[in-house]
């Protein structure tokens, strides 16, 4: 196990060591092509005869998940390297500035692509919601 007092700094402060940024990188780097890799071999592996689709979708579902929080750490590690202060979550702040803990919430890549293109719920969106047609159409 490594011992560097480096290894888990306080963040936001350790973004601004470079050092630490670039082993960041890296990390990053490696890891988003071994799921990239991973996630070919799993389309793959669906083209076999006899494959178990159901069990390789979830799992590259979950690759795919995994790479798309990477790829906003690699996104938000590049700003900080380019001296972008964080982008904080907030009423305007632009759908697709999702933060991880709204994607992890959500069960696919298919619907954090729908609701990443989305804009926030209005207030007025609340207003005008006719609960009745709601009502039925969720349980048609």
């Amino acid at each position: 196990m490594d011992t560097n007092k480096n290894e888990n700094p306080n963040l936001p402060q350790a973004l601004s060591s470079a050092e630490y940024r670039a082993r960041l990188s890296t990390k990053l780097n490696c890891l988003i092509a071994v799921l990239e890799v991973a996630i070919g071999k799993i389309s793959k592996s669906m083209d076999v005869p006899g494959a178990n689709e159901d069990r390789l979708q979830k799992i590259r579902a979950n690759l795919e998940n995994t790479l798309a929080i990477c790829n906003r750490a690699k996104d938000t590690l590049e700003k900080a390297a380019a001296g972008k202060p964080a982008v904080k979550r907030s009423a305007t702040t632009a759908s697709n500035e999702m933060t991880a803990r709204d994607y992890v919430e959500l069960s696919s890549i298919e619907e954090y692509r729908k609701f990443r293109g989305m804009s926030p719920i209005a207030k007025d969106d609340i207003t005008n919601i006719d609960f009745d047609e709601l009502a039925r159409r969720l349980t048609d």
